[in-house]
């Protein structure tokens, strides 16, 4: 069977319509860009699915239930911090990582980083122990009892991810996994996007009352 046949009971996987319709202005802009018909509706469609994804993520609704199950008393930043401690970074030995780690990992203020790693030490999730490296300087591990939530996490994360994918066909994966790799490119160019905010800049200073038209 070639891999553009249906399986019984399985919908062609070229033939299923897109479910999901982007902002019409986007597919409009794409159009006067040369794009096609086709390529622009799709194009705003994959920016109405990045927004879906993304809006999902910043809610973080599945944090937040299980911290609803397992420590109501814990906020959603506590689970990031439990994360970060456990994220081995080639550079830092996984015993080596101090609040200010965790601060850069969360991409928040050491003293913020600091009032939540009390936290985590005084439910139980972390300790503080000394540097190796340094005996002046205070590192913090995941306890026993913070393992085990970093492991029910990642696995349960896994099964929900692995279960949405599990019907899709081999070379729908493989070729998915090159194309987001490619997409994703585009939002790890630090050029590209600091050519963007210029673009940006100078198209509100066009816009700004009394400012000289644009030849």
């Amino acid at each position: 069977m070639s891999s553009n046949d249906a399986e019984p009971g399985k919908p062609d996987r070229l033939s299923t319509p897109r479910q999901t319709h982007g902002d019409q202005d986007l597919a409009d802009l794409a159009r006067s860009n040369g794009l096609s018909e086709a390529a622009a509706e799709a194009v705003a469609a994959i920016d109405a699915v990045m927004g879906k994804v993304r809006r999902s993520v910043q809610r973080r609704d599945f944090g937040r239930l299980i911290l609803a199950r397992i420590d109501p008393s814990l906020e959603v930043s506590h689970l990031d911090a439990i994360i970060a401690l456990s994220t081995v970074v080639s550079d830092i030995p996984q015993d080596e990582v101090t609040v200010g780690v965790i601060a850069e990992r969360m991409g928040i203020d050491p003293s913020r980083a600091s009032r939540i790693s009390a936290d985590l030490v005084e439910r139980g999730y972390a300790l503080r122990v000394a540097s190796q490296l340094d005996a002046r300087r205070i590192c913090l591990r995941l306890t026993a009892k913070g393992e085990r939530l970093v492991k029910a996490v990642r696995q349960t994360k896994w099964r929900i991810f692995a279960g949405a994918l599990a019907q899709w066909d081999e070379q729908d994966l493989v070729t998915f996994a090159a194309l987001l790799e490619r997409l994703a490119a585009w939002a790890i160019d630090e050029a590209g996007m600091s050519r963007a905010a210029d673009a940006v800049k100078q198209m509100m200073d066009e816009t700004e009352p009394g400012a000289p038209e644009a030849k």
